[in-house]
């Protein structure tokens, strides 16, 4: 019986360290799993934060995509006034040219009415008595 008393008590002492042991990694999981939860709190913390710098980007890219297309239709309105403006100048210089081609055209045969009338005139002055012949 004694032996049985020293097996049981060597039980009992390997069920003390087995529970020491035990109690030890409990404790060593419990720190682990604190640092865990630190972690993720701090990764929760820095994944708010890119969140909202996303947010801020995704507002920013906004507004420039609208300033830019304020800009492109401001800048077509532009070139459309001024192809507008083109056209009438176009328009205007062609006149101009024709109008220019209608004096030349009138100033010629006034020139060549001038010239006729001079040799009339001279023909006429050269008929007339005591005119040097």
């Amino acid at each position: 019986m004694l032996q049985d008393l020293d097996a049981l008590s060597q039980r009992i002492q390997q069920v003390v360290q087995l529970a020491g042991g035990l109690q030890s990694e409990r404790r060593a999981l419990q720190a682990r799993i604190r640092q865990l939860e630190q972690e993720y709190q701090v990764l929760k913390d820095r994944h708010q934060r890119e969140q909202a710098e996303f947010t801020r980007m995704s507002e920013r890219i906004a507004q420039h995509d609208q300033e830019i297309q304020a800009a492109r239709d401001e800048s077509l309105g532009f070139r459309t006034a001024l192809e507008a403006q083109v056209r009438e100048q176009r328009s205007r210089a062609d006149d101009l040219q024709q109008r220019l081609g209608q004096v030349e055209a009138e100033r010629g045969r006034l020139r060549q009415a001038a010239t006729g009338a001079r040799q009339q005139i001279q023909s006429i002055l050269e008929r007339l008595p005591g005119a040097e012949a």
